[in-house]
């Protein structure tokens, strides 16, 4: 019975830890991307504002010759970065900075692609594309006029990005897995001592009923000093059967009685 009433006890409780590690990864994965984005975003929009002022100068993207330089400087501000592009309006890039000694190639992006950016997204704010390997964050770049003359796309390692949501996933299925452990050795323990007396005293009711049923004139049943509900009920049971037991006996010995008379009667007669 304890452990029917443990396992019922731990079912529930790890459904509920179930919920809860699904809401706080939930609640975490939007938090850490959001961060993770908009920390990008930063990056690309300084990026453009410096390109930008290039632009202003009348200079043309393709000739400013220390675009590399400053992709290289954002990009050494953190070692997840995998590359940062500069392409024209037409999708062809013009500037190029990508990480060494990558543990696979990038997918190339073809100047579709980046016609296909340019168009879905023509205002200034950073936009936001993922692939199966990267986190994409660019941002277009616009002239005097307004008109947009290039972008520039920042590619950032999904994988370790997914690493770190794996790890917070895994800490909080080992936290709610303790948890469980501890909340069912205290379900365990709480169930024997909250039914360690009410199976006493059953097995002392169950004991003392057999012992009546087998043998009525038997001694009485008497109520432990606990004075548990359920000695005190059978006792008070036990004494009205016996009771009645007793008045049955009394009818029987009447009836046998009553029987002789008539029998002596009729020999007499």
């Amino acid at each position: 019975m304890y452990f029917k009433i443990t396992a019922a006890i731990a079912t529930l409780i790890a459904f509920v830890l179930s919920l809860a590690v699904l809401m706080n990864y939930a609640k975490f994965e939007r938090a850490f991307s959001g961060l993770t984005e908009s920390r990008l975003a930063f990056l690309v929009q300084d990026l453009r504002e410096t390109l930008e002022f290039g632009l202003d100068l009348g200079l043309d993207p393709a000739a400013m010759a220390n675009t590399t330089s400053i992709l290289a400087r954002e990009a050494a501000k953190d070692p997840q970065i995998l590359s940062i592009l500069v392409f024209d309006d037409q999708g062809q890039v013009l500037h190029r900075h990508q990480r060494e000694a990558l543990s696979r190639p990038l997918s190339e992006l073809t100047p579709g692609w980046f016609r296909t950016a340019l168009r879905t997204h023509p205002d200034a704010a950073p936009w936001r594309i993922s692939d199966p390997d990267t986190l994409i964050v660019g941002a277009t770049l616009t002239n005097n006029f307004g008109r947009a003359v290039g972008g520039i796309a920042l590619r950032y390692d999904r994988s370790f990005h997914d690493h770190e949501l794996a790890q917070a996933l895994t800490g909080l299925t080992q936290a709610a897995g303790l948890i469980l452990l501890a909340a069912t050795l205290i379900a365990l323990i709480s169930a024997w001592l909250l039914f360690r007396s009410a199976r006493r005293d059953l097995r002392r009711v169950r004991s003392a009923l057999a012992g009546f049923l087998e043998d009525a004139d038997s001694p009485a049943f008497q109520a432990g000093s606990s004075g548990s509900k359920l000695e005190i009920g059978y006792a008070a049971a036990e004494q009205n059967s016996r009771e009645f037991w007793r008045r049955l006996r009394q009818v029987e010995r009447i009836l046998r009685l009553e029987q002789q008379l008539a029998d002596q009667e009729s020999t007499d007669a």
